[in-house]
């Protein structure tokens, strides 16, 4: 049964996987089959956010890690947390609060990301 800190583990590797853009820890958090709604809209593949980190579109300069709300179902788990970034995404530099919506799948001794979405926070 999953607990709250080893979901809170996958996310701060996950975020770290995020600002270091390491593509093997983001090939091994991400599952083959995501679905990715970013803050505009668009929808990314698992191969999309990869490639974003690879080719240098996607610059994380700073991640930080706010207000985390964590739910629990069986061996899924859903992940509310808000996080200040600032970062280059594909030429457009960008600093602000986003709130994002993971969900998390155990797959063998780890988890995955099976979905997530974005949303830029306005105050």
């Amino acid at each position: 049964m999953l607990t709250h800190e080893q979901v809170a583990v996958f996310e701060t590797r996950l975020i770290t996987a995020m600002k270091e853009s390491n593509i093997l820890m983001l090939d091994a958090l991400l599952a083959e089959d995501l679905i990715f709604t970013g803050h505009t809209g668009q929808v990314f593949t698992k191969f999309d956010d990869l490639d974003a980190h690879r080719s240098g579109n996607v610059e994380i300069f700073e991640i930080n890690a706010g207000e985390q709300v964590i739910k629990i179902m069986g061996d899924t788990a859903v992940v509310s947390v808000l996080l200040e970034i600032s970062g280059s995404f594909f030429g457009n530099t960008e600093v602000g609060f986003f709130r994002f919506t993971r969900v998390w799948k155990q797959a063998g001794d780890g988890m995955q990301v099976i979905a997530a979405h974005a949303t830029q926070v306005v105050s």
